[in-house]
């Protein structure tokens, strides 16, 4: 029974100190991606405020195509940025994963021989 407790929160322990790294680089992704959102948003905000300036057919077309145009481009450095971060994230855990395992051997057997410890200090 104890055995079991034992090895039970040391896999939990383990994979709680290894999930840290992880989600660093999510969190740098959903920034990115929000980043992304929030420039959208602004360069049709500035469309809408330029296409309403306008006094004429001709400037109205005009800035449209210039909005249209602005919010594609964007878009497009958004996804770029967002790839970049997807692999920077990628790369960084495929680095850091023989450190990390190394890390996460070692601190695992070091629980697991305090809680052996202390398991057996009790009988």
């Amino acid at each position: 029974m104890k055995q079991g407790l034992t090895l039970a929160l040391t896999v939990l322990l383990v994979t709680g100190l290894g999930s840290f790294d992880a989600n660093a680089g999510r969190y740098e992704v959903r920034k990115e991606i929000r980043e992304g959102v929030r420039e959208v948003n602004r360069e049709k905000r500035e469309a809408a405020r330029e296409v309403l300036r306008c006094k004429t057919r001709k400037c109205a077309k005009r800035e449209i195509r210039e909005g249209y145009r602005e919010v594609a481009r964007e878009k497009r450095e958004a996804r770029r940025e967002i790839r970049h971060a997807l692999h920077d994230n990628r790369h960084d855990r495929w680095q850091n994963n023989n450190d990390n395992f190394l890390t996460g051997v070692l601190v695992g057997g070091a629980i697991i021989g305090a809680a052996t410890a202390i398991a057996n200090d009790n009988n």
